[in-house]
């Protein structure tokens, strides 16, 4: 990475977000801080300090209210929604790019694609409450997860993921993606007692939990402006890193969640670097 700063990157990556939540709050879209981004919230009261990204989710009605808020209100000449599941971007979820910046990761640095500051925007899919049928959604999103990376050129030194994003990219035509992502969805037309943040790195047993917890957004401090997080953010995060989460993880757990970056530029659009490359 060359020189700024994680609390540099983290006010950037802060930038988006409040210009997100205001997006948010005029269009009655409902949103929640997610994963590490909500316990930093409730553990730093802001970004936990080694990390270099924000991440929220929303159920899958308000994501595709989103989609449709942004074809019509987004600031374009400012931001990108960088759309899940399109040539460009082939993961099942989207991003909110910043214009005019740079952030570069090592799988995604000969990819055609935007490659500004983003916050990472997830779908919450109704999920059964049936441990079964839940499992069943949980491994088809694996499936395609391993499809789309390897499309997206994910870099790993596991023999297993190569096998893996290699089988998988051949099989996985856009046939059976389809047929598997229907499968995936198909409860969210109706209302039920779980969702899941299936696409995720989540164990199964980490991925799905009680609706309910989502209620009402709490607005909390994160470095110093207010942001929200589930109404049961305790019960959600126990579920998800355990009951101690509000305790500071070890050296192992820290290596487990590198830095995103491999490059990055505050004020200068990343099509410039590629200007540079290709002369």
């Amino acid at each position: 990475m060359n020189e700024v700063t994680t609390v540099e990157i983290q006010n950037k990556l802060l930038e988006i977000a409040v210009y997100f939540d205001g997006f948010c709050k005029k269009n009655d879209i409902t949103y929640y801080l997610m994963g590490g981004s909500a316990l930093g919230a409730m553990r730093h009261e802001g970004f936990i300090p080694w990390d270099d990204d924000i991440d929220v989710f929303m159920t899958y009605k308000n994501y595709i209210k989103f989609f449709n808020a942004c074809e019509a209100n987004l600031d374009k000449d400012t931001y990108f929604l960088q759309k899940e599941n399109t040539n460009e971007w082939p993961l099942f979820f989207s991003k909110l790019r910043m214009n005019g910046t740079t952030f570069i990761e090592e799988d995604t640095k000969n990819r055609k694609m935007h490659k500004g500051f983003y916050i990472d925007i997830m779908c919450l899919n109704n999920v059964s409450k049936v441990k079964f049928y839940r499992y069943f959604q949980y491994l088809f999103a694996r499936i395609i997860t391993a499809q789309t990376i390897a499309v997206r050129g994910y870099l790993t030194s596991s023999i297993v993921k190569k096998i893996g994003m290699f089988v998988f990219k051949i099989i996985v035509t856009d046939k059976v993606k389809k047929m598997l992502i229907n499968f995936i969805r198909r409860l969210n037309v109706s209302e039920t007692e779980y969702v899941g943040h299936l696409f995720g790195r989540a164990k199964f047993k980490n991925t799905s939990f009680p609706t309910r917890y989502l209620g009402n957004p709490r607005y909390v401090n994160f470095s110093n402006t207010l942001l929200p997080v589930p109404e049961e953010v305790e019960k959600y995060l126990a579920l998800r890193y355990g009951d101690k989460f509000m305790e500071m993880p070890d050296e192992k757990t820290k290596s487990l969640y590198p830095s995103h970056s491999s490059f990055v530029d505050l004020n200068k659009d990343y099509k410039l670097y590629e200007l540079t490359d290709n002369e």
